[in-house]
């Protein structure tokens, strides 16, 4: 016996619309494969609400970053009356503690919430749905809940797609700017037996601005530079790779510091436009005459530590970089006897916290190369300062680049 078949119209029509829901379905999960961009998407998503839901009014409220109303229709321009990202959060809050709604949302039929790791990810607020005795609410709205949460979770995954693209990126960018900047560094040590010499650079981040360098411009004169550029990153590291390029090739031409002073001052205006500047200790050190020349360009003032006393190396200029022409230019002068220590520093040492608050300073790193003033080399005494220092630091975010540069000239010298 054959099975009869229904001609109900209600069934009929039920059976269309759930055809209806399917092809949508079908297509938007064709348009987000194709890979279709966030407002094909949401056009996709309107003519579905519109055209096929028949629903009137529609806002839709997405969170990147901040709260943007993605779309709307049927509404005036002003639907959340206020802050609305004070007011979305206020609803999150009602919503999970299942907390009346507030009376700014009583104009809307339904709310639909789009979460993602339990935290607000949309909200579409619909009124006026033209629904005859099949399409009812009830029936519409599991459908309206599940193309916006696909919609909504299709558009946020394309976003952290594009940030983990180019979070890729920048971290190749900033590889490769941390392997040009090792390079700026010298890679082996001055050939003169009467001096020691010992630098540490330790970056606060993978790229860093400091730099230090050291130049044998003759048998008895060695050119020692220690910088810090305002500002970290890649348009840091690459100023001062233009700095270094322009000392190495100016220092091969004169011994003038103060001639060295200038040029390096225009070639920082040059490259920064006035955004960045430069500070930095340029000093020429004649490892026969122990004459030690220098220019203080606004770094910390190196100091010569010698017959129990301190010299600070403070004379010279403004930082590079802040003028277009270098207001002052004094040059200062200091023998460094053989056994004394010229020790240079940036400001991530004396500038460093700790957890209380206190800043490690000049005087006690002073008094560090005070008593450390026996250790056998440069090396040593930068593993005993560092020692000290973390050991204060105590578990405090570094805050700064940390870059030493010391020398002693051996006895005999």
């Amino acid at each position: 016996m054959e099975k009869a078949i229904s001609n109900d119209p209600k069934n009929d029509a039920e059976l269309h619309v759930k055809k209806l829901q399917l092809h949508w379905l079908l297509q938007i999960t064709k348009a987000i494969n194709y890979n279709m961009p966030s407002p094909q998407l949401f056009e996709i998503y309107e003519t579905v609400m519109r055209d096929q839901l028949k629903v009137q009014k529609l806002v839709l409220f997405v969170h990147e970053n901040e709260w943007q109303q993605m779309l709307s229709y049927g509404v005036g321009e002003d639907v959340l009356d206020g802050d609305v990202s004070s007011r979305l959060t206020e609803l999150s809050l009602l919503q999970q503690n299942n907390v009346h709604m507030p009376d700014w949302v009583q104009g809307f039929d339904s709310i639909i919430p789009v979460f993602h790791d339990e935290k607000p990810l949309a909200y579409a607020f619909i009124a006026d749905l033209r629904h005859d005795e099949i399409t009812h609410l009830k029936e519409v709205l599991p459908f309206i809940h599940t193309i916006t949460n696909i919609i909504v979770v299709a558009i946020e995954n394309k976003r952290l797609t594009k940030n983990t693209i180019r979070q890729a990126q920048l971290q190749r960018e900033l590889e490769l700017a941390a392997r040009m900047q090792s390079m700026l560094f010298p890679a082996h040590l001055p050939a003169d037996k009467r001096i020691d010499l010992a630098a540490t650079y330790l970056p606060h981040q993978q790229v860093g601005g400091d730099y230090y360098d050291y130049i044998q411009v003759s048998q008895d004169e060695l050119l020692i530079c220690l910088a810090d550029v305002s500002g970290k990153g890649i348009s840091a590291a690459l100023l001062m790779s233009n700095f270094q390029a322009n000392l190495n090739a100016k220092s091969r031409h004169t011994t003038s510091l103060r001639e060295l002073a200038v040029e390096l001052n225009e070639s920082v205006n040059k490259s920064a436009k006035g955004e960045k500047f430069i500070t930095a200790f340029i000093g020429l050190l004649n490892t026969k005459t122990h004459l030690l020349q220098y220019i203080n360009a606004g770094q910390n003032p190196p100091f010569v530590y010698q017959d129990g006393e301190f010299i600070l190396l403070d004379k010279g200029t403004t930082g590079l970089g802040m003028f277009e022409e270098l207001p002052f230019i004094n040059e200062g002068m200091a023998y460094v006897k053989p056994g004394a220590v010229l020790f240079c520093y940036t400001d991530g040492v004396v500038e460093q916290e700790n957890t209380r608050s206190e800043i490690f300073g000049l005087e006690m790193l002073m008094e560090l190369i005070k008593t450390n003033d026996d250790v056998y080399t440069m090396k040593d005494l930068h593993f005993r300062v560092l020692d000290n220092f973390n050991a204060f630091r105590k578990g405090a975010e570094a805050l700064d680049d940390v870059t030493l540069l010391s020398i002693r000239l051996l006895p005999g010298a």
